[in-house]
């Protein structure tokens, strides 16, 4: 009989690091219902009193619809760039490919501090004003890449005879993407335009020097206010936020188990 006890050992090791890792999670959630006036643990008391502050906050309700409308518009526009270039990278062969794809990921190595600073020089330098179009630009950099690789590995793993077939079938070059390879790469479109969409909800570096008090997002809402406020209302605003990411990583998770090909 099978010895089960590495098993055991792996699922209990598995488990010691998913509670010190949702341990902190748990800590917030709790605070967030505390009913003293200022951050404290542990909790002396639970109501909902600091969800309803939150709609009373301007700045907060402001910070939520920035972030959506930026994670949202970036995320179309990464989507909108990676894509072709994926089709580039995966389906034609030229000098300098890899240079090309290891070009377009470059800003996965770049930290987000330094590419906030830069970015800042960038739009002084150009004489250009910071708005929710610059922070935009800015989000879809870092996001774009994370659409290419999953759209690229979809592709690799893609035979290129199903549109082979549709062209030899009378369909047109676009019409083949987007009745065969744009479906078959849906998944993967899926997965990375989650990531995407989470890289720039949670974004603070970026978002940090290139905002403006028009233009707040949710990370640097948090961060301002936490610099004069010591109450529980951050955490719940804390709690608001995970929601929406904890809904986006359970998509891409999901996006990802679909398969490529079916």
């Amino acid at each position: 009989m099978k010895d089960k006890r590495p098993n055991y050992l792996m699922g209990a090791y598995v488990f010691l690091i998913c509670c010190v890792l949702v341990f902190p999670l748990a800590v917030v959630l709790l605070i967030s219902f505390d009913t003293s006036p200022y951050i404290s643990f542990p909790p002396k008391g639970f109501h909902l009193g600091w969800y309803r502050t939150l709609t009373d906050n301007p700045n907060f309700i402001l910070s939520l619809k920035n972030s959506l409308v930026i994670a949202v518009v970036s995320t179309c526009l990464a989507i909108l760039v990676a894509v072709p270039a994926a089709l580039l990278i995966a389906r034609r062969s030229f000098p300098g490919r890899n240079l090309l794809y290891a070009l377009c990921l470059s800003s996965l190595t770049v930290p987000w501090i330094v590419y906030g600073v830069a970015l800042l020089f960038l739009w002084s330098v150009a004489g250009l004003h910071l708005s929710i179009w610059t922070l935009i630009f800015g989000h879809t950099v870092i996001g774009a890449p994370y659409v290419l690789r999953t759209a690229t590995a979809v592709l690799v793993n893609l035979p290129s005879s199903y549109e082979r077939g549709a062209r030899s079938l009378g369909a047109s070059a676009l019409r083949a993407f987007f009745t065969v390879t744009l479906p078959l790469m849906a998944p993967g479109l899926r997965a990375g335009a989650s990531f995407a969409f989470i890289v720039s909800f949670v974004n603070i570096p970026i978002s940090l020097f290139v905002t403006t008090a028009d233009n707040l997002t949710m990370p640097v809402a948090v961060f301002n206010y936490m610099q004069y406020n010591f109450d529980p209302s951050v955490a719940a605003f804390s709690v608001v936020q995970l929601v929406f990411i904890s809904f986006f990583i359970g998509f891409a998770v999901r996006a990802a188990r679909g398969g490529v090909v079916r």
